[in-house]
């Protein structure tokens, strides 16, 4: 089976996003995904990011697919779907537990292998902040995100790992974790210009 994995990284056009509309792949997205394609299910890891968007949006509240976190309360609060997580590299087989990897994006990856999702096909997987950021100004220098940036209360800066071309070495260092071959998978990432580039590229074209 193979599945889209829609990520936040500014590799998400408007032509990408008309894609989205047009696959009939089953889509799984994280954070502000729901905004922008059709989901099957939607994970989201911080706690502060559904309880900012959560009463702002009806989209989110009514949207017809899953919602997933690993935050109990916040599951419990909100109606969505919980799975508990631990610290753990690589990818969880247990269905009723997620391996965390310091962001949404990493963790999706778990999401999508608990529903039998053999084939991953990334977009918005960038890894990487704009050329130029030096970690000590809350300004990247250019766009994080397809949409910009998150509201203030939301955003995270880091200067931990971040490399000269903005590669996140951190969170790569997560992936790298991943073996696909362990879990009879396949990864293709199809985000021009990520950082995550360790595992299979392609065009999205040529992968939906």
């Amino acid at each position: 089976m193979r599945a889209i994995l829609l990520g936040t990284g500014p590799s998400v056009t408007d032509k990408v996003i008309r894609q989205l509309h047009e696959t009939k792949l089953p889509i799984f997205g994280c954070n502000n995904a729901y905004q922008i394609a059709p989901l099957k299910a939607l994970y989201a890891n911080n706690k502060e990011w559904w309880d900012y968007y959560w009463p702002r949006d009806a989209a989110l509240r009514g949207g017809d697919f899953d919602k997933w976190t690993y935050d109990r309360e916040t599951a419990d609060k909100y109606g969505l779907k919980f799975i508990r997580g631990v610290w753990k590299e690589g990818l969880s087989t247990d269905p009723g537990v997620l391996h965390w990897g310091h962001g949404s994006g990493y963790e999706l990856l778990g999401i999508v292998l608990h529903y039998g999702v053999t084939e991953f096909v990334l977009i918005g997987y960038d890894l990487r902040f704009p050329r130029g950021y030096d970690g000590n100004r809350k300004q990247a220098g250019g766009d994080r995100h397809y949409f910009g940036e998150y509201p203030p209360a939301l955003r995270h800066w880091t200067r931990q790992g971040v490399g000269k071309g903005g590669e996140l070495g951190g969170l790569l260092d997560m992936y790298r974790t991943i073996d696909p071959g362990e879990y009879g998978i396949r990864i293709i990432n199809c985000s021009p210009g990520t950082a995550l580039d360790f595992f299979e590229t392609g065009k999205l074209d040529d992968e939906i």
